[in-house]
């Protein structure tokens, strides 16, 4: 059976898979808590010094809520799209190590920022937040990467 069939005339649409879909929930949600995260924590930064400033809980709150709404997500775009094929193909393993080869590269330099921040001895807060947003900025350009691959812009 075939997964994408041939588009009606006139219609150059694919339609979308399950993977599909859950890059485009990840792409909006990482994006969403971590501003979320930062519109909480930079505030604090006018207030008292860096060393003074609560981070972990907000973080931790961050991370909590990207995962909840991932999986949250996950099940009611699942159930939204009751008609679509759930299965991956060939295209969707591709296109997700295509973007997770993107997202590597990003966090691998970012950890290379963060190991320096490290060996400098600067405060815990801006190393934390350092390599929060290293993978944020590294998941949400992985999404992207996956998403313009979904959309035709990849020549795996």
């Amino acid at each position: 059976m075939d997964r994408h069939p041939a588009p009606e005339a006139g219609d150059d649409r694919v339609p979308m898979t399950f993977e599909e879909r859950n890059t485009w929930l990840y792409a909006i949600l990482v994006p969403v808590t971590s501003l979320a995260y930062f519109g909480v924590v930079v505030p604090r930064l006018f207030e008292r010094p860096a060393s003074e400033v609560s981070w972990a809980v907000p973080m931790l709150w961050a991370v909590g809520a990207t995962v909840v709404g991932t999986v949250v997500g996950s099940i009611v775009l699942a159930v939204a799209a009751r008609d679509a094929e759930a299965a991956s193909d060939v295209r969707d393993k591709e296109i997700e190590r295509h973007g997770d080869r993107i997202a590597q590269a990003i966090t691998a330099f970012g950890a290379a920022a963060v190991l320096a921040l490290a060996m400098l001895e600067v405060d815990h807060f801006w190393i934390g937040n350092a390599l929060f947003l290293i993978g944020a900025v590294g998941a949400t350009w992985g999404s992207v990467a996956k998403i313009r691959a979904y959309r035709g812009a990849f020549h795996g």
